[in-house]
């Protein structure tokens, strides 16, 4: 082969590349990953001036389909799917158990309300678990937020005994299928049950109240 036809074999394979490297479009961008936290937004109330319930709040366990950081959304009977994109800023467990604490705190219900290790000894403690928590889009025109959990109250200074036990489940309706509506929805959900759980723990004797299952 002669330089000429060199020449004319390389302008051809650099005009071949640049066309496949225009088709394969390497510089095509993708979403950003984008993180959501919980936020129940409790009004601070006065201590009541007989509070003496120390209250501890164990580490909220979320079921493992719904542990993970992704969102999750319900599109089938049977059919879930993460969201790779749009995830909590830290794990479901957390995101509850701060939201708990946070708005126990603010009640006047308890004198002290405690998470994690520290050097006072509780008279209470506040056990739960997560068995929904996700986005149902089964039908397009009602979406909504499912929130199901189970909280019960030990007393500590009575032999570990139950006091009390509830079983909730809260859907809230969605405007759109956005991430923020989810995030916005699951909130209300979590608000929902605090507030129910604040009054019913206000008509528990916890000096003779006695194990209960919800109905």
């Amino acid at each position: 082969m002669n330089v000429r036809g060199m020449l004319i074999g390389l302008v051809c394979l650099t005009m071949v590349s640049v066309a496949l490297a225009g088709c394969l479009n390497l510089s095509k961008s993708y979403p950003e990953k984008r993180s959501f936290i919980l936020d129940v937004a409790g009004e601070p109330r006065e201590p009541a001036p007989d509070a003496a319930m120390v209250l501890k709040i164990s580490k909220i366990r979320v079921s493992p389909m719904f542990a993970g950081r992704a969102m999750v959304y319900r599109i089938g009977e049977l059919q879930y799917e993460n969201d790779f994109y749009n995830e909590w800023l830290v794990s479901p467990s957390v995101l509850v158990t701060q939201q708990f604490q946070g708005w126990l705190s603010k009640s006047n219900r308890f004198r002290f309300v405690l998470t994690g290790s520290n050097h006072i000894e509780p008279t209470h403690l506040l056990e739960g678990s997560v068995s929904e928590f996700y986005g149902d889009y089964r039908s397009a025109g009602s979406s909504k937020a499912v929130l199901g959990m189970e909280l019960h109250l030990v007393d500590e200074t009575s032999e570990e005994k139950i006091t009390f036990r509830r079983t909730y489940h809260r859907e809230v309706p969605l405007t759109d299928r956005t991430p923020e509506a989810l995030a916005g929805g699951l909130s209300q959900a979590v608000r929902l049950v605090l507030v129910d759980l604040e009054q019913e723990l206000a008509a528990v004797d916890v000096k003779s109240a006695t194990p209960s299952s919800s109905p």
